[in-house]
């Protein structure tokens, strides 16, 4: 009797264990780097003995700040830990072209999976555009290259999934220098009323190829509700450099839900004002500001 009792407990454990192992389908896993993401597309040709495929939390590029990561395979299904990759961006207009702010791409810690972030200027068709990726690997001994893969980049949506919502603005600045800004909100993703966790990424633009990161900038921020008589918020912190995390932080408050105006004024180390103003009676908004709606 004691025998037959191990055989069901054995068989319980196991049992559990596989059923738990079935049903782990968020977050990333050991075993299948790609767990929780969604698949935006596969890059490969005929010449290339790897298919290098895209991912993010949504399956989607978009307008503004998006967060990617690429795997590599190779033909047996392998996934590949030691490659070196790249993937540049740029939008033909036609007549010009140009990229946009951009991270290096880096393997994730611990896993067969790579990461980098984009601050798409446009969105796929604006002003007749087309994105296209020219990606380079190299994997041991072995380099190569695809190129002019067309991505496409959504616009980013109000609620009402008509109206396109603010998240990335190009500008000059005011204080004579003539340097060029891109200033990209990447939180709240998921706003809620109180207190949200905010960042951006500042790009100065030093051609139309090249966007460098700026640190020790400042965005004070006045978040508004025109809706509501253009009323405020108590308690906001403005964006500071961040430095382990290598991006502005602040804090944003919510006083209820609906459309809210972020508004800014883009301070250089020295705290002189590149660009923005403050909202008055008169002045209802930044000249620099972002949009928000929950």
């Amino acid at each position: 009797m004691k025998k037959y009792t191990y055989i069901l407990f054995f068989l319980f454990i196991a049992f559990a264990s596989c059923e738990s192992d079935e049903g782990n389908d968020t977050g990333f896993d050991d075993s299948n780097p790609v767990s929780g993401l969604v698949k935006i597309q596969d890059f490969e040709d005929e010449d290339s003995p790897y298919t290098i495929s895209l991912y993010n939390e949504t399956g989607n590029l978009q307008l503004g700040y998006t967060k990617v990561y690429f795997t590599v395979k190779d033909k047996e299904g392998n996934y590949i830990s030691d490659a070196v990759l790249s993937a540049f961006p740029e939008m033909d207009m036609g007549i010009a072209k140009h990229s946009t702010p951009r991270s290096e791409i880096t393997p994730v810690t611990g896993k067969t999976l790579y990461e980098a972030y984009y601050s798409f200027l446009m969105y796929s068709g604006q002003g007749s555009g087309i994105w296209y990726y020219d990606i380079q690997y190299t994997i041991g001994n072995v380099t190569g290259n695809i190129t002019d893969a067309v991505i496409d980049v959504k616009n980013a949506f109000r609620s009402d999934g008509v109206t396109d919502r603010k998240v990335v603005q190009s500008l000059v600045a005011i204080d004579g220098s003539e340097k060029r800004y891109v200033v990209s909100l990447v939180e709240p993703l998921n706003p809620k009323v109180g207190a949200n966790q905010i960042s951006a990424y500042v790009h100065e633009r030093i051609d139309a190829d090249t966007y460098l990161p700026v640190e020790n900038f400042t965005l004070k921020i006045d978040p508004r509700m025109p809706s509501m008589g253009n009323h405020s918020s108590l308690n906001n912190v403005d964006l500071t450099w961040d430095a382990a995390n290598r991006i502005h932080k602040g804090t944003v408050n919510f006083s209820m839900t609906g459309y809210w105006k972020l508004n800014f004024i883009l301070l250089n180390e020295e705290g002189e004002t590149l660009y923005g103003n403050p909202v008055t009676e008169s002045v209802q908004s930044s000249s620099l500001y972002f949009e928000v709606e929950f």
